[in-house]
C-alpha cells in the first residue's frame, strides 16, 4: 500500500484553510445583512419546491397565517392560502407560477382561521439548479391590511366626492400648469357634445381648444391660428367670465379661476334659457320703445364751463320737479354747481368735461340723486358739441330724460331674477352609493340631497333585484332589467323611466349610474348614481310636442306668408318665416319696415299698392287685397298675391294680419297664354287679309277655265267629233264650278272674319226667300226621297237684311238637312216671331250629332266623318260660313241634336231687323 504524500507545504494548507474560514465568516456577515434587509421591506420570507409546496417559511409568516409549521410545510402555497381559484387574480398567478416566472407585488385576501380578513402583498423569484431544472420559488410577504383599509375609505371618499362632482348642474373641466386637463365631470362633457373617446383625462387643453375650433366654437377663421392664440391666451389666464354662442344655439356662460400653483379651473354654465328670454326682452324693448327712447323729457345748452344758456321743457320732471327748478331760476347757472347741490354724483360732470375736453359727443350718461322723500332719482343725458363758422366748439347742446321708472324695473327685474336664482340652488338633485355583493345584491351605503315631495319613494336599503323594481311602471320593468344588466357588465347608464309612487301618480325619474369595478376580480363592486325628478319636464315636452304637431298640421299645406301691421308700434310689418321665403327675403329677421318693403315693390305696381294700401288704413276699404311684383334679395321679381283685414277704430284701420301668396306660376300661365291668343288673332287676320285680298287672282283663272268648258261643252264652235270630248268638257265645268263655290266659301268665310263683307240692307218677305232657296233643292230633295215641309205665318213681318247671304245661309242649312237625312225623311223650314225677333228653323229627321260632334261642327274645315272612306262629301265650311253670316246680321245661330234623332238648327235675328207691316206704310 503506497503511502499518500502531499504535493502542498504545510504552511499553504494553513493558508487555504485561513483563506476558507475568511470567506465562511464574510458569507455569514452577507446572511445576516441580507435578513436584516429583508426583515425591513417584508414581514416574512418564504421558499417553495418545484411542486409550490412550502419548504422554508419565517416565524412571522406563520404567526400571520395562524396555523402550525406542520400544517404549512409540505403543503402547496395555494392550498394554505385557500386560493379562490375562480377569480381571474388567482387564475393569473397559478399560471405565472407554472410558467416559472418572477412576479411582484401581488395583493390578495386572506381570511386566517379565526375569521380574521389579511390583506397580503407577495413577492417571488424562480430557482433552477446547475442543469437548468426549475427548483422552487423563494419570495417575500408582506401585511398591507392596513394600508389597504386606508385605501378603501380613502376610494369611498373619493367615490363620494366623485359622484358630486358629477351630478354638479355646472359643468367644471381643470387644467393644471403644462396645460394638461386633470379632471372634468360629466356635465362637461354634455355640454360641449364631447364623448369619452374623444377626449379623455390627461388630454392636452390643445386638443379641447383644436377640437372645439374644428366644430366652429370659436368661430371662422384658420384653425391653426384659432388655437395658437387660444392656447397662449390660457396660459396668462386671469379671473374673468364671458358667455359664448355655441353653433347648435346653446349659449354657455365661462367662467375661469387661476390656480395658485398654475393652471386653472374653468366652469360652464349652460344660460341658453336665460340668454334667450335676455334676446327677447332686448327685441321687445327695442321693438316697442324705439320712438318712446327717441323722446327727451328736456333739452339744453351749455357753453364750455357746462354754464346753461339754453333751456326747453318738453315735461318738467326728475330734479327740476323735486327741486321747484325752472327755465327762468337755471339760465347762466352752472351744472357742477346744480349737481353739487343735490348731492348727485360728481363723477357724471367730471365724465361730461371729459367728453368736452376730447371734442367728442356722449351718450346716456347717468346720475342720481337722493329726493326729499327719501326716494333715489336717476336722470341721462347725452349731448354734441356746438360748431361755430370756423369749426370750433363754443358748447354742447343735448337732451335729458328722467329714466327713474326704468331703473326702478331694473331693480324690481333683479331681485325677481336673484330669487330665481336662490330657488334653483336650493333645489338639489339626489346622489346615491350602493355596495354590490358578489350575488348581485345592492346595499345602500349613502345617500345626499332629495327628489322633492313627501310621498316620494325613499330608496331601498337592499335591492336583490333590479333597481327601482319595486315602484316601476309595468311597462318599464323590461327597459329596467336590460339597464342592470349593462351595468353589471360595468357600462355607465343614464336612462329616464316611470315609477309610481305611493299615492299611486306616474312620476318620470331621470337616473345616472356608474359601476365601480374590481381590478383583480373584474366584477362590480360599487354603484355611483344619481337621481332627477323629470316629471315636470315630461309632461311640458308632451305639451309642447302636441302643440307643435297641431301648428305643423294647420301650416303643413300652407303657402302663405303671415304678416301683421300694428298702427301704434311703427310703420313696420312684423313676418313669419314663411313670408320672408316668399317675398325672397334672406336673414331671419321678424320685423321688415313698411319703407323697405316698399322698395321692393316693382315701380310700375307701386302706385297700384300705395292706393289700395292707404284706401284701407283709410276704412274705406276693411279688407286690403293687391296684386304686384316684388324684388327678392336673390334677384329674381316675384308676382305676390297680398291680401288681408283690418280692424277699425275712430280713426280708421289701427291693425291689420294679412297673408302672402307667390303666384309667379299663374301670372307667368296667364302671360304666356295671352301672348298666344294674341299671336293666334294676328295670324287669322293675317290669313283672312290674305285669302280676302287674293279673290281676283283665284277666280280669275278658274272663270276662264269655267268658260272655255261650257264652249267645249255646247260645242259653240262646231262639233267635238269624239263623243268623249263633250263628256270630258262636262266634267271640267262641273269640277270647276264644285271648286268655284269651294273657293267662294273660303273666301267669303275669310271676309266675314276680316270684316270686309259688304252688306246690302233690303226688306225681304220670308215667302219669296224660302221660296227661292227651296226650288233650287228640289232635284236634290226628290233624288234623295225626301219630303220637305215649309211652316211660315201669314201675318209675320218681312226681314231687313242681305238678300243674296240670306239666301245663302239658309241653302247652307238645307243642304246640310238633305246631305244627312236618309230616304224616307223629312226637311222642316219654319219661321216665327219671338220677342220682336224672328226666328227661323231648319229641322231634319237624320242621323243626328253628339254633344261633341256639335262643337267639331262650328270649327272651320272640320269634318266629323274625317276618315279616308268617309260618307259625306264636303268642305266643312257650311255651318261655320253660315254662323258668321248670321252674325254679320246681329243674329246668333244654335244647334240641337239628338244622334239617330235628327237636327234642329234655330237661327234669330235681332228685333231691328223685324220690318213690321206698319212700318213699311
Amino acid at each position: 500500500m503506497t503511502e499518500s504524500v502531499s504535493i502542498y507545504p504545510l504552511t499553504h494548507l494553513d493558508e487555504l484553510a485561513s483563506q476558507n474560514a475568511l470567506l465562511r465568516n464574510q458569507l455569514q456577515a452577507v446572511e445576516n445583512r441580507l435578513r436584516d434587509f429583508l426583515d425591513i421591506a417584508a414581514d416574512w420570507i418564504y421558499e417553495t419546491d418545484a411542486a409550490h409546496r412550502f419548504t422554508m417559511i419565517s416565524s412571522r409568516g406563520l404567526e400571520l397565517l395562524g396555523l402550525p409549521p406542520e400544517q404549512v410545510y409540505g403543503r402547496s402555497v395555494f392550498e394554505v392560502l385557500n386560493a379562490a381559484f375562480d377569480l381571474p387574480l388567482w387564475q393569473r398567478q397559478l399560471a405565472t407560477a407554472n410558467a416559472h416566472k418572477p412576479f411582484r407585488d401581488f395583493n390578495f385576501l386572506y381570511v386566517d382561521p379565526q375569521g380574521e380578513r389579511h390583506f397580503i402583498r407577495a413577492s417571488g423569484n424562480p430557482r433552477f439548479d446547475a442543469q437548468g431544472r426549475f427548483t422552487g420559488y423563494r419570495g417575500v410577504c408582506t401585511d398591507v391590511t392596513d394600508s389597504a383599509r386606508s385605501q378603501a375609505v380613502s376610494d369611498r371618499n373619493a367615490a363620494m366626492l366623485r359622484a358630486t362632482f358629477d351630478h354638479m348642474a355646472e359643468g367644471i373641466a381643470i387644467v393644471d400648469g403644462d396645460m394638461r386637463v386633470t379632471s372634468f365631470n360629466r356635465r362637461f362633457l354634455e355640454l360641449l357634445d364631447l364623448s369619452p373617446d374623444r377626449f379623455a383625462i390627461g388630454d392636452p387643453f390643445e386638443k379641447l381648444v383644436r377640437l372645439n375650433a374644428e366644430r366652429g366654437e370659436h368661430g371662422p377663421g384658420d384653425i391653426e391660428k384659432i388655437v395658437a392664440s387660444r392656447v397662449a391666451s390660457a396660459r396668462e389666464v386671469k379671473a374673468r367670465t364671458f358667455a359664448r354662442r355655441r353653433p347648435n344655439g346653446t349659449v354657455l356662460e365661462i367662467k375661469d379661476t387661476p390656480l395658485p400653483g398654475g393652471g386653472f379651473v374653468t366652469i360652464y354654465t349652460d344660460i341658453t334659457e336665460r340668454y334667450r328670454i335676455q334676446q327677447e326682452l332686448k327685441t321687445s324693448e327695442e321693438r316697442f320703445q324705439d320712438f318712446a327712447q327717441c323722446s327727451a323729457d328736456w333739452f339744453w345748452e351749455t357753453d364750455m364751463t357746462q354754464t346753461y344758456t339754453y333751456l326747453e321743457f318738453r315735461r318738467l320732471t326728475g330734479p327740476f320737479v323735486e327741486r321747484d327748478w325752472s327755465k327762468e331760476t337755471l339760465l347762466g347757472r352752472n351744472r357742477h354747481d346744480l349737481l353739487a347741490s343735490i348731492d348727485a354724483d360728481p363723477d357724471f360732470t367730471r365724465r361730461v368735461q371729459a367728453h368736452m375736453d376730447r371734442g367728442e359727443p356722449f351718450q346716456d350718461l347717468e346720475y342720481s340723486f337722493q329726493g326729499s322723500d327719501g326716494e333715489r332719482y336717476w336722470v341721462q343725458a347725452s349731448g354734441v358739441p356746438i360748431r361755430d363758422e370756423s369749426g370750433t366748439i363754443t358748447g354742447y347742446r343735448g337732451v335729458g330724460r328722467d329714466i327713474t321708472g326704468r331703473k326702478r324695473d331694473e331693480a324690481l327685474r333683479d331681485a325677481s331674477e336673484h330669487r330665481y336664482r336662490v330657488i334653483s340652488e336650493l333645489t338639489s338633485d339626489m346622489v346615491y352609493s350602493y355596495r354590490i355583493d358578489p350575488d348581485g345584491t345592492a346595499n345602500l351605503e349613502w345617500n345626499a340631497g332629495s327628489l322633492g315631495g313627501e310621498t316620494f319613494i325613499p330608496l331601498a336599503n337592499k335591492v336583490p333585484d333590479v333597481w327601482w323594481g319595486h315602484h316601476a311602471h309595468p311597462e318599464d320593468i323590461g327597459m329596467l332589467r336590460q339597464r342592470r344588466q349593462r351595468i353589471m357588465e360595468g357600462h355607465p347608464a343614464t336612462d329616464e323611466f316611470r315609477i309610481i309612487d305611493p299615492m299611486g301618480t306616474v312620476r318620470w325619474l331621470r337616473v345616472y349610474a356608474r359601476p365601480d369595478i374590481d381590478p383583480d376580480s373584474g366584477r362590480v363592486i360599487r354603484l355611483i348614481g344619481g337621481a332627477t325628478d323629470i316629471t315636470e319636464r315630461k309632461l311640458a315636452e308632451q305639451a309642447l310636442r302636441r302643440s307643435e304637431e297641431r301648428h305643423a298640421l294647420l301650416l303643413a299645406g300652407a303657402n302663405e306668408g303671415v304678416y301683421e301691421w300694428v298702427q301704434s308700434q311703427g310703420d313696420v310689418l312684423f313676418v313669419s318665416s314663411r313670408f320672408r321665403e316668399v317675398a325672397g327675403i334672406l336673414g331671419d329677421e321678424a320685423v321688415v319696415p313698411r319703407a323697405h318693403w316698399l322698395e321692393r315693390v316693382h315701380q310700375e305696381d307701386l302706385p297700384r299698392y300705395r292706393h289700395a294700401w292707404e284706401a284701407h288704413l283709410a276704412g274705406v276699404n276693411q279688407r286690403f287685397a293687391c296684386e304686384y311684383r316684388i324684388h327678392g334679395d336673390d334677384g329674381v321679381i316675384r308676382w305676390v298675391y297680398d291680401r288681408g283685414a283690418g280692424l277699425r277704430g275712430p280713426e280708421g284701420i289701427y291693425r291689420t294680419v294679412g297673408a302672402l301668396t307667390n303666384v309667379t306660376a299663374r301670372k307667368m300661365t296667364e302671360i304666356q297664354l295671352y301672348e298666344a291668343k294674341d299671336r293666334a288673332e294676328t295670324a287669322s287676320r293675317a290669313k283672312s287679309d290674305f285669302l280676302a285680298n287674293m279673290s281676283h287672282e283665284l277666280r280669275t283663272p278658274l272663270n276662264a277655265v269655267i268658260g272655255f268648258s261650257e264652249i267645249l261643252r255646247d260645242e259653240l264652235f262646231g262639233p267635238l267629233g269624239d263623243s268623249r270630248y263633250r263628256e270630258y268638257a262636262t266634267d271640267i265645268n262641273d269640277s270647276g264650278n264644285h271648286l268655284l263655290r269651294i273657293i267662294n266659301d273660303i273666301l267669303d268665310l275669310s271676309k266675314a272674319e276680316a270684316g270686309k263683307i259688304d252688306m246690302i240692307d233690303e226688306v225681304i218677305a220670308l215667302s219669296e226667300l224660302f221660296d227661292s232657296s227651296t226650288r233650287l233643292l228640289q232635284p236634290r230633295l226628290q233624288s234623295a226621297e225626301l219630303t220637305l215641309v215649309q211652316s211660315l205665318p201669314d201675318t209675320i213681318p218681312g226681314l231687313r237684311g242681305d238678300r243674296q247671304r240670306l239666301r245663302q245661309i239658309l241653302l247652307n242649312l238645307l243642304s246640310n238637312a238633305v246631305k244627312f237625312t236618309g230616304p224616307g225623311g223629312t226637311v222642316t223650314l219654319s219661321a216665327e216671331l219671338e220677342a220682336g225677333g224672328i226666328a227661323i228653323k231648319v229641322a231634319d229627321t237624320g242621323v243626328g250629332m253628339s254633344q261633341g260632334d256639335l262643337q267639331k261642327a262650328m270649327l272651320p274645315f272640320t269634318q266629323i266623318d274625317s276618315g279616308l272612306h268617309r260618307k259625306y262629301a264636303g268642305t266643312g265650311l257650311g255651318l261655320p260660313l253660315t254662323k258668321s253670316m248670321v252674325e254679320l246680321h246681329g243674329g246668333s245661330m244654335v244647334l240641337d241634336s239628338t244622334p239617330g234623332v235628327g237636327t234642329i238648327v234655330t237661327v234669330r235675328f235681332p228685333a231691328e231687323r223685324t220690318f213690321a207691316a206698319t212700318a213699311q206704310s
